[in-house]
């Protein structure tokens, strides 16, 4: 083989593995979802009691590049919501069909509720601060919060606890603060959201 014909593979190489380097370093990857796994659990206090339930993700997605979080969203169910606190069956009910009709989040007009990231800062360790847009009865507001990206057998799970105000979304029954309501307010303003998203 010829010196000029050498040098000539060798540069053609040294040009592919350095594409494929900076290829996989800057593609982002978006795992599928186990949406059997992942779930987004609520919680919910008033000044007497406090309840806690589950609901269903409808879509979720995650992009990574270089191995860390960038992006992503997720969409729940609301005719999913379940409480799992109230064991007698008929309560149990009465509480779902408060919660799901006009005093609340109006299913039967708004069956969805979605949160799509805006903005990923990487901090210590497996940790994220994440920004984005929630939107819940046509409402959008921002949200920011801290996820953690942890290795699984198989992928990889994403979860983060989030506090919500619901009267930012037009949630206003029995909320503490509203015209009218100074004295006799008994469901606190916000909300928790524990979301696990996850990934193959």
């Amino acid at each position: 083989m010829s010196k000029k014909l050498f040098v000539t593979i060798a540069g053609l190489l040294v040009a592919a593995l350095t594409g494929w380097f900076f290829y996989n370093k800057y593609r982002i990857v978006i795992p599928p979802v186990d949406g059997m796994q992942s779930e987004i659990g609520w919680s919910a206090k008033s000044v007497t009691d406090t309840h806690v339930g589950k609901i269903k993700l409808t879509k979720a997605e995650l992009q990574f590049q270089n191995n860390q979080l960038v992006g992503g969203y997720f969409e729940a169910d609301m005719n999913s919501v379940t409480v799992t606190d109230i064991t007698d069956a008929q309560h149990n009910q009465d509480f779902i069909n408060h919660i799901t009709t006009g005093d609340f989040f109006e299913v039967n007009r708004f069956p969805t509720a979605s949160f799509r990231i805006t903005e990923v800062q990487p901090k210590a360790g497996n940790e994220y601060r994440v920004r984005g847009m929630m939107t819940i009865k046509d409402h959008q507001q921002p949200v920011e919060f801290t996820a953690s990206v942890t290795p699984t057998p198989t992928g990889k799970r994403t979860s983060a606890t989030l506090s919500v105000d619901r009267t930012l979304f037009g949630i206003e029954y029995g909320a503490q603060g509203k015209r009218g309501s100074e004295k006799d307010w008994f469901i606190h303003n916000d909300f928790i959201l524990n979301v696990n998203v996850v990934t193959e």
